[in-house]
């Protein structure tokens, strides 16, 4: 049931209003980008922005058709974690999509536990890392996220609720392996300059039906 967004003066309650848009985003990351930040709002880095690029749009629709067909249940044969992998060339917004990606898997799944990663530390922390912390400073829940140089985490629950920026190494590869929890995101940007051994052992991680997969690159 949703939240009711107005209290017995039938003023608008804005967390309430914020957990009906989360609440909507569950399966919906579209709506979400469109909500969640300030799109069109003078004196805002987005005031001549009307929404994501054409081919962002197709993405985030393609992950609420993916997340739709496994909460109706009705085909046997898909699998239970969501894997996409997504070609783009440079400065069209990729790393932007990831952001939203990450925030809308952290701000809609109850104790979400996400790793992100690229092809080398500097692409990670200076381009992707960075770009969700952009995004995250404009949300309408901005003040429930604490983003540092190496997480991302819900404020009430940090040490259950979060998602980390882990640089890739083969000696490194068991911090990809999976988790216990239900809701596991794991994002690879400039996947393709990422070694076997990272993907084979972050396929444990793929064994829960709320798991989500992406890989990025050019």
């Amino acid at each position: 049931m949703a939240a009711d967004a107005s209290d017995a003066a039938g003023r608008l309650d804005p967390e309430a209003a914020l957990l009906d848009i989360l609440e909507r985003s569950y399966a919906d990351p579209e709506y979400f980008v469109h909500a969640m930040y300030p799109w069109g709002e003078p004196g805002t880095v987005l005031a001549h922005e009307s929404g994501p690029d054409e081919w962002q749009t197709e993405i985030l629709r393609t992950i609420a058709d993916q997340v739709a067909a496994r909460l109706e249940g009705d085909d046997p044969e898909l699998p239970s974690a969501l894997r996409i992998a997504i070609a783009s060339g440079n400065g069209i917004g990729k790393t932007t999509l990831i952001a939203w990606i990450i925030h809308w898997f952290m701000s809609t799944r109850p104790l979400p536990q996400a790793v992100v990663t690229a092809n080398t530390k500097s692409q990670l922390t200076t381009k992707t890392w960075r770009e969700l912390a952009k995004w995250h400073s404009l949300a309408l829940n901005v003040h429930w996220f604490e983003w540092t140089a190496t997480q991302f985490k819900l404020r009430a629950r940090p040490e259950m609720w979060f998602a980390t920026a882990t640089p890739w190494s083969k000696s490194n590869a068991q911090a990809f392996a999976g988790t216990h929890e239900k809701h596991v995101l794991m994002v690879f940007d400039e996947a393709s300059n990422i070694e076997d051994i990272i993907w084979e052992t972050a396929e444990g991680a793929m064994t829960t039906p709320g798991a989500m997969w992406f890989a990025f690159g050019n």
